[in-house]
């Protein structure tokens, strides 16, 4: 069991870093910059990330009460991911309009995000929406799939402040 779990690791290593340094980027900018999620976090306040994927029905619910909350705490960044990958950027840019998401969005596909998930939170995607909360020092604290009350995110956050 510890031979595959090393075996499975060194893959998905090789496959992230191969996915990093090759012609596409696992995140980008929608003006095609590459970035990391590390370089959205950690800049002094906590940071709820939303993954998401325009044709998910429940982050289309649940993206109204985003938009809401979005400022609503000054020690709280809101930054979205977008799994729609590269062909789907016009389709994740269209709900962006559509809903005025004010916060930052990035873009991603699920293999390349889960590849990140495997690393840095020990457990695979399992949906969207997906909730990852950063403390202000950029330290992954707490990942939830599915749909979570903001209050829910705001009481965590005063708890650990």
């Amino acid at each position: 069991m510890k031979l595959f779990f090393l075996a499975k690791t060194l893959f998905l290593t090789m496959l992230v870093s191969f996915m990093l340094t090759g012609t596409a980027s696992a995140f980008t900018e929608f003006d095609g910059t590459q970035t990391t999620i590390e370089k959205q976090v950690g800049k002094g306040k906590w940071t709820l990330v939303e993954v998401w994927a325009s044709d998910c029905h429940a982050c289309r619910m649940h993206m109204p009460e985003m938009v809401e909350f979005d400022g609503k705490m000054e020690n709280l960044e809101i930054v979205g991911i977008a799994l729609d990958g590269q062909p789907g950027k016009k389709n994740a840019k269209s709900m962006i309009d559509e809903y005025k998401m004010g916060f930052k969005n990035i873009i991603s596909n699920p293999i390349e995000f889960n590849a990140w998930m495997e690393l840095n939170a020990e457990e695979s995607l399992i949906g969207t929406p997906t909730f990852l909360i950063f403390n202000p020092k950029g330290e992954l604290v707490a990942a939830q799939p599915g749909i979570i009350p903001v209050a829910s995110v705001e009481k965590f956050i005063k708890s650990k402040s």
